[in-house]
Order: C-alpha cells, then structure tokens, then sequence
C-alpha cells in the first residue's frame, strides 16, 4: 500500500517535528503545506533535511480546504492512491500507525471507502483488532483518503477556508453513496482546542473548558449554516448532533472565555454574512 501524507502548518512551535516523526517512515512522502505568512527559518530548514518531505510555502494562509485539494492533486499526479491527512498538534503513538496501514490493508471493499479515520476521543482496551465502525463523520486530522474517489465525491468546499470542511466531505461522501470508516481501537493524539479550567456557573465545580479564538467561532457559525442550508433535509440527524455541539461551543466561550464580547460579536457577524453568501477567508 503506497501512501502519502499531508500536514498543514500555521505558526507551528518545535513539537511539530516531534509529531511528525510518529508516522513519518511509514509514508512514501510527505508533503507540508505552511499556511505561516512568516515561517520560522530554523523549523523550515529542518524539515526540508527529510528526503522524503516535499515542502510547500507561498507565503499566504490559504486555509485548510484549499491546500487539501492542491495534496490530493500532488499525491495524485504522483501516482498515490492514499493521503494522510495530519493537524500540526497530532500524533501517533508508538506501533499506532503501522497498525492502521494494517487496519486498512486489510478491510473488505476498501475501494468504495471514502475515509477511514482512528479514534481520538480516548482509548480504549478491546479485544477486536481495529474494531471498524460505520460512521458519518470524521475529523480531518488522522483520516486516510481514498484519492481514487475523491474526484468522483468532488474534493474540498473551498468556500469553508477552515471549520466544517471534514464535516462537509463527509456528507458529500455519504450522499453519494460512498462508506466512511472509524478503527475505533487505535488512537490519534489529538487536541482540540486550547482547554482551561473554570468554575461552573450551574454547579460552582471546577471544569474543563474547551475555548476558541473569536475569529475561528466566526468560522464555526458561518459554515455550520452553510452545511446545515445544503444538507437538513438529507442528513436532518447528522445536522442536529452538530448543532448540538456548536450551542455547547457558544456557551463556553460566552461564559468562560476572557474575548466574550469578541467572541459574540464574531459569531453574529458569521450568521451575517452567511446571509449575504460571503464565504472564504474573512477579509
């Protein structure tokens, strides 16, 4: 199995090379897309060291829908069939990927998969190797993409720039009659937020929190109604779990984030201007 892989950077401190290392030898190649305006010299030249790292910086932050397209062409016209799809914060642990090259290798009618993905909300200890699982939705970070389906499915919405851009694939994939699958006993090291503790309004306890910037809640808002418009009446179940999560995400950033006035400020201008149809970046 030929497979290659992509991770995308923006401001990336020096554990990313840490990261990296978790599945960089079992890849033919990678490639690392820097979204950084200004990328640390020290760290680029590192990478570029790696004979099998193909490094690509153009000086703008285009997101992450966009430079997922341009991987899957370049591992495309490079005659690869398979694309790992790593965060900068992301990681393997030690046999975990190997594992899942395995997983892969081996699951029946592998060809009409969209996306396998691992588990990465915690482990677990079972006795099923792999465990796969039929799901609707996977998070970009630790997917496999079939790239021999991906012209068919149609690629990334690059009107999303960043946040909801897996979600959407996902539900394109599955409307048009394709499978993703989960190995829910491997697990990606992944975070999903900068986490902090507070004290709950409801309960006085002290609890974790996961908090965003003001600028990403704008992303959240404007595209989870872009995919809600597009895709309610097919997928109203999938639509309303998301919702669900992003109401959480409203809560805690209004009550617990230090940007709270930001933070509601960005969220209304993202139901604007979805209204009005501007998507991309933020200008």
């Amino acid at each position: 199995m030929r497979i290659a892989g992509v991770v995308i950077l923006y401001y990336p401190d020096q554990i990313v090379i840490e990261n990296i290392y978790t599945y960089l030898n079992s890849v033919d190649k990678l490639y690392i897309i820097d979204n950084s305006e200004i990328p640390s010299k020290v760290l680029t030249d590192k990478l570029k060291s790696f004979s099998n790292i193909i490094y690509i910086h153009d000086g703008e932050n285009k997101g992450i829908a966009e430079r997922l397209n341009v991987s899957s062409n370049l591992a495309i016209n490079d005659g690869f069939e398979w694309l790992l799809t790593m965060d900068q914060d992301s990681s393997f642990e030690k046999g975990a990927f190997l594992d899942y090259l395995n997983c892969i290798n081996f699951f029946d009618k592998k060809e009409h998969v969209s996306m396998f993905g691992i588990n990465y909300v915690e482990k677990v200890n079972q006795s099923v190797f792999c465990n796969p699982i039929k799901v609707n939705h996977l998070i970009t970070s630790g997917s496999v993409l079939n790239l021999r389906l991906i012209n068919l499915i149609g690629g990334f919405d690059e009107k999303l720039f960043i946040d909801e851009v897996d979600f959407e694939y996902c539900l394109r994939s599955l409307s048009k009659g394709f499978s993703i699958v989960q190995f829910a006993n491997i697990f990606l090291n992944h975070n999903l937020g900068r986490k902090s503790t507070h004290r709950s309004f409801k309960t006085t306890r002290l609890t974790s929190r996961t908090l965003h910037s003001p600028l990403r809640m704008y992303y959240m808002t404007r595209n989870f109604l872009y995919v809600q418009h597009i895709y309610q009446k097919q997928f109203s179940e999938e639509i309303r779990l998301r919702r669900k999560i992003l109401l959480n995400r409203f809560k805690n950033n209004v009550l617990y984030n230090k940007k709270r006035f930001n933070v509601m400020k960005n969220i209304i201008i993202g139901a604007w201007d979805f209204r009005k149809k501007r998507m991309g970046k933020l200008q």
